[in-house]
């Protein structure tokens, strides 16, 4: 910068800007279309690029369900010779109800972004093919047909040998609702293959959710955290993952909610929560564990809710370790109606809401006393006698030994730390 005047850095800063500005005009003409290239107005300098960046043919609405995000919010684009020179969030959202926050406005840096990206010199216009080490950064451009050659003939050959069972496919971070998708799917599908849940590569699958219900959506959505006085992140970063409604997190901490997260690294979402733990990669369970540990030891869960909305009153076989079902004490009984034990009547009663019972509620009725921690007998239809547990005293005599001091040692989190999460 020695020797570098004012009026030497502004002609330097104008001819970049310029060159910067003029970069989009190459992409307004398709190939061959001249009459195309009379209709562009004049550009005499970088000044005339900057002021028509403000002016536009249209606006359209848009989205950007491609470009590493499911979100899909919406934007104003605007467009001027065939490009997208600029993108706005727009705010057409309504709050669910009254006593939530709006949606508005939605949308993020990478979404800001996108119309750079869509002409920018790292975007992928033809097929490559790596000519040197993986790593190296060695490619040479082929033809489509030698691109799509050199993708089908390993996949017939994996079919042939395998079928479907040889092939994963992977659908990234990039994927849309429409076409694009629907297209991939019923491909792959077709030939029986794998498909990963693209959820998981944008890094926010609920994970607990695919293991317990086999779907990763359970209902609600991101408002309902701020009607929430204790939300938990557990290995999620909303911050990165979920932008658009990491604004909630920030707004149940208004009305007095706290807001804790559990990854083993102080990513963005955790520098705003009250409260950090940063269990062993890998030692998540001993944590869950420890902390379900503490909630029934010292009584902090609330008995009619578990009653009510969990499997833990349900009674389990001493022999088998199935649940107990209606078929086991009546012949001809439900495959799918499940016990739990009642107090007053001293007996296995059926619970309400489960796929055989003939209430579609989960509601007791005021007759009757279901009991959460139950140990009993009972007379199976052929007559053997055979002892029964609820699920949660199961839990409870599982959990004993799995203290915080224990999950301390194996989680590298201090015990009373783990008293306090829980």
């Amino acid at each position: 910068m020695n020797g570098l005047s004012r009026r030497s850095f502004l002609q330097l800063t104008a001819g970049s800007a310029l060159a910067l500005g003029l970069h989009r005009l190459s992409w307004a003409v398709a190939p061959g279309d001249e009459s195309a290239a009379l209709r562009l107005q004049p550009y005499g300098d970088w000044r005339d690029v900057y002021r028509d960046h403000w002016t536009w043919d249209r606006v359209v609405r848009g989205t950007h369900t491609s470009a590493n995000c499911i979100a899909a919010c919406a934007w104003n684009l605007y467009v001027r010779d065939g490009i997208v020179w600029r993108e706005e969030q727009s705010a057409p959202y309504t709050a669910s109800n009254e006593t939530v926050p709006d949606w508005n406005p939605r949308g993020c840096q990478k979404g800001a972004s996108c119309s750079d990206l869509l002409i920018g010199p790292t975007r992928q216009s033809y097929p490559l093919k790596r000519v040197g080490k993986r790593g190296s950064g060695r490619f040479k451009r082929i033809g489509w047909d030698e691109a799509l050659d050199e993708i089908a003939r390993p996949l017939v050959d994996t079919l042939m040998r395998r079928g479907g069972e040889g092939v994963v496919c992977e659908l990234g971070g990039n994927f849309d609702f429409g076409p694009t998708l629907a297209s991939t799917n019923r491909f792959f599908r077709q030939i029986g293959a794998a498909i990963t849940d693209p959820t998981a590569h944008t890094g926010d699958l609920s994970v607990g959710a695919i293991i317990t219900l086999g779907a990763g959506f359970t209902g609600g959505s991101s408002d309902d955290w701020f009607q929430s006085d204790y939300v938990v992140l557990w290995s999620f970063n909303p911050a990165a993952t979920r932008i658009p409604d990491a604004h909630f997190l920030t707004e149940v901490r208004y009305r007095g909610g706290r807001v804790v997260t559990v990854a083993p690294d102080m990513n963005q979402s955790a520098m705003h929560t009250d409260l950090w733990l940063s269990p062993r990669p890998g030692t998540d369970a001993a944590l869950a564990l420890a902390a379900c540990q503490v909630i029934l030891a010292e009584g902090l869960y609330k008995a009619d809710y578990l009653l009510e909305q969990t499997d833990l009153p349900f009674l389990v076989r001493s022999d088998d370790g199935r649940f107990l079902r209606e078929s086991d004490l009546v012949q001809g009984g439900h495959e799918d109606r499940f016990a739990v034990w009642d107090e007053g009547k001293a007996r296995p009663v059926w619970a309400p809401g489960t796929p055989g019972s003939s209430e579609a509620k989960l509601t007791w009725g005021k007759d009757q006393r279901p009991v959460l921690d139950a140990s009993a007998e009972v007379t199976l239809a052929s007559g053997q006698k055979l002892a029964v547990r609820s699920v949660f005293s199961q839990l409870r005599e599982r959990l004993q030994a799995l203290t915080p001091e224990h999950a301390a040692g194996i989680t590298g989190i201090a015990a009373s730390v783990i008293r306090r999460f829980a």
